[in-house]
């Protein structure tokens, strides 16, 4: 087979061998003396070992053989799965999904993990433990278990040990993630023999129906040229009879056929040229009504057949989107490290529970899916779970829950991320919104209002900042995410008791179901999941000083599409539509329109690159009868913060600052550039290794990124070949700051895409003048 066929499908099933591992790995963790799994574990590990040696990736291999030494060690009762052989089994899993990576990206693998994984796990081994596993390395082949576990037999655990310090050694037992939220997804789906069977089949009706197609339009084509002839025939009687009469008088006409001269006219009926013009046409008339019943005939069985088409095509559309689906279990369930993380970091316990992981969604979806959950569940754990002291408080128990559930519901996917922690303090989301000039002291304003005021960019309602919340993004990206792959976001929450966040979702985004409508001669459409009604209202029920109207006794904010975009409104009569959007459970949003024209089963494309920044459009439809269709984003043209521009114009203006992010190991050094920085005028934060630098980006706008290259975790050479596979060091310059000063570190720096290099120890001049040559000055923001 050729080796690229046979790459392609090892990364297919390296991808599930990685998610079975892992489950496990995490159930030993929580259950070390249940060992009831431990054979299938040992045989995953031993399948993907074998799999990876036969497509040549002999690191990826000689990991698997190493994870596999320890499954059979913890099988034969030889090792007990501590919390150090958990983590290393863990660690040593994170490596082979970056390799994984590597291979799907084109590159060479990373020979230098095996060493690492290998020395780290002689340290987290118990003597005796070793002993087994050495002793059985023995009895295998010594050419290939070289060539398997990369160990090279000149270098001894005794001479490895030596090279280490006290410090470099705790380095080694504290081998951390090399990142958190790495995909191994790969670009194949395993498709079930029947559904391909069954596509097959409707393959073969809709070429019959297409065929059948070809034939009757031939008869169709037959049928109009009859018509046609008899219509000329029409047409040449007429003229004739035009020609030969047309300068005659009517009552002065005689016609006499000597023949019937002997007969009265009610003896025999007589012919004259109108008699025989008149039923020349009742012939033709009489041919033309025969075509057309002919042609009803066909249009009528033409109908049917479309109907039959139509029909074949939606369970032809069904079929194929099922052979597209992931099930949610996949995605959940890389959430369970991220929340393990997260419990060791902060100290609090948490139990991460998953429900309805057989639900399937639509592969575009799990795609996109991933961020906005991250950002939730990230949510979950920072604001609403409390400290066991405080649980103990509240009479909870010490550990508490988070659950990310999933359902179907009829067309639609339900997610649900639900925590028992103190849910949402409505008094202080009050308090700091009247501080921020969102609300007015003492304005009366709703609970769904408090709830709609989280999602704002660049609201928090906590005052420190750490790695997971704090820095007032999260909530809007994450609603407008939802927003663009037509999706809906709901929130409810009981103080004490928990918050509950759901995500409504569409089963697939290959074929949208719109509401067509028309605003200043343009055509527009919206998907229909994301419209909760439609209706009419008389221009008295419309407050334009309020822009709001009242909906079942309920004052609702309302917008004019044709005002928002600047265009002619082509409104007639009394009624205005208007198409309701219910964004957040509870709170409705109403769009006045000027004419909604019907629905329509079409497929959405993205803007491009060139106009992906409208964030009003969530893309473009193309309808029945050829034309390009904007498709509105609700989120983006609905939820336009007015309170802002009102301050805008209120309020004195300052620069808004450059934020620097200083990426080092070193304290000192941290703390020595963020004061020049600081006092020179830029807002910094700051990063112990390339990993945290990572989340910082993910959670921050950042401006400039000064790095040092030697660190733990994620060095920087990693640092910036992640940041250029994002496609960031485009848009975020980024400037190397380290002690090594000779051609070589600075030549790979540069061809991994360092915009500049600075040689420690730096002057505050050169530092400054570098800063400044890679980002521009400040724009205008509101003074506090």
């Amino acid at each position: 087979m050729h080796e690229k066929e046979l790459l392609e499908f090892f990364l297919t099933e390296a991808e599930e061998h990685i998610v079975q591992l892992e489950k496990g790995f995490l159930e030993l963790e929580q259950n070390p003396s249940d060992t009831t799994d431990i054979n299938e574990l040992f045989r995953t590990a031993h399948t993907l070992k074998g799999a990876a040696s036969l497509v040549k990736l002999k690191t990826l291999s000689g990991i698997a053989h190493k994870m596999e030494d320890i499954l059979e060690s913890v099988r034969d009762s030889q090792l007990t799965v501590t919390k150090e052989i958990a983590d290393w089994l863990l660690n040593s899993l994170d490596s082979i999904k970056f390799l994984v990576a590597e291979t799907v990206n084109g590159r060479p693998e990373k020979v230098e993990l095996l060493d690492e994984i290998s020395n780290t796990l002689r340290h987290v081994l118990p003597e005796k433990a070793g002993k087994h596993i050495e002793n059985r390395e023995e009895i295998a082949d010594s050419t290939t278990d070289e060539e398997a576990t990369g160990i090279n037999s000149e270098t001894s655990p005794e001479k490895e040990n030596a090279q280490f310090d006290k410090q470099q050694l705790e380095e080694r037992r504290s081998l951390t993630r090399r990142e958190e939220d790495l995909d191994t997804t790969s670009a194949f789906v395993k498709v079930h023999v029947d559904n391909l069977d069954k596509m097959m089949g409707l393959v073969g009706e809709l070429t019959i129906l297409k065929n059948f197609f070809i034939s009757e339009t031939e008869g169709a084509n037959n049928l109009r040229n009859e018509i046609e002839y008899a219509c000329k025939r029409l047409l040449k009687e007429i003229d004739e009879f035009d020609g030969r009469y047309a300068n005659s008088t009517p009552g002065k006409m005689s016609f006499v056929d000597s023949l019937l001269e002997d007969f009265r006219e009610l003896e025999f009926d007589r012919y004259d040229g109108i008699d025989l013009f008149a039923n020349s046409i009742k012939e033709i008339m009489r041919d033309v009504n025969v075509a057309v019943k002919s042609i009803s005939g066909f249009f009528d069985q033409f109908l049917t057949h479309t109907t039959r088409l139509d029909k074949l095509n939606m369970e032809f559309r069904d079929i194929i989107s099922a052979s597209r689906m992931v099930e949610t279990g996949k995605l959940f369930q890389r959430f369970m490290r991220i929340v393990r993380d997260l419990s060791d970091q902060s100290g609090k316990q948490v139990r991460f529970i998953v429900r309805g992981s057989n639900t399937r969604i639509d592969r575009i979806l799990y795609e996109r899916l991933f961020t906005p959950l991250l950002h939730l569940v990230r949510n979950a754990f920072s604001h609403g779970i409390e400290s066991p002291e405080d649980r103990r408080a509240g009479n909870k128990p010490e550990e508490g829950s988070i659950v990310l559930s999933a359902r179907r519901d009829g067309n639609s996917v339900v997610i649900d991320i639900q925590d028992d922690g103190k849910g949402i303090d409505l008094k202080k989301v009050y308090q700091k919104a009247a501080k921020m000039g969102i609300i007015k002291n003492r304005e009366n304003v709703s609970e769904a209002r408090l709830h709609n005021i989280l999602f704002m960019p660049g609201f928090s309602t906590n005052d420190e900042i750490d790695m997971t919340s704090g820095r007032g993004v999260g909530l809007d990206a994450v609603r407008q995410i939802i927003s663009e792959i037509n999706g809906t976001l709901g929130i409810a929450s009981e103080e004490g008791k928990g918050t509950t966040f759901r995500i409504t979702l569409p089963l697939t985004l290959i074929v949208v179901n719109t509401v067509k409508f028309r605003a200043g001669g343009l055509e527009f459409s919206v998907p229909s999941s994301l419209v909760h009604e439609l209706m009419d209202i008389s221009a008295e029920e419309y407050d334009r000083e309020k822009n709001s109207i009242k909906l079942r006794d309920v004052e609702t904010p309302v917008k004019d599409l044709c005002n928002l975009l600047k265009l002619n409104t082509e409104r007639s009569g009394k009624k205005i539509p208007v198409i309701v959007f219910n964004l957040l459970s509870g709170r409705e949003t109403a769009l006045l329109v000027d004419e909604i024209t019907g629905q329509e089963d079409t497929v959405i494309k993205p803007l491009g690159g060139f106009l992906e920044g409208l964030k009003c459009y969530s893309g473009f439809s193309i309808s029945a009868d050829a034309r390009l269709s904007p498709v509105i984003n609700p989120i983006g043209l609905l939820e336009t913060r007015t309170e802002q521009v009102e301050i805008l114009q209120e309020k004195e203006v300052k620069e808004l600052k450059n934020n620097i992010l200083i990426v080092d190991d070193s304290l000192s050094v941290r703390k020595f550039a963020s004061m020049i920085l600081e006092h020179n005028g830029y807002n910094v934060l700051a990063a112990s290794n390339g990993l945290e630098a990572l989340t910082v980006i993910d959670e921050d706008n950042v401006d400039l990124i000064l790095t040092d290259l030697e660190m733990p975790v994620m060095h920087g050479y990693e640092l910036l070949r992640e940041l250029k596979r994002r496609g960031l060091l485009e848009v975020i310059p980024t400037v190397v700051l380290t002690s090594r000063s000779n051609e070589k570190h600075k030549e790979k720096a540069r061809l991994l895409g360092a915009k500049d290099y600075i040689v420690k120890p730096f002057h505050e001049a050169s530092l400054i003048e570098t800063i400044r040559k890679h980002i521009k000055g400040g724009i205008i923001i509101p003074a506090e």
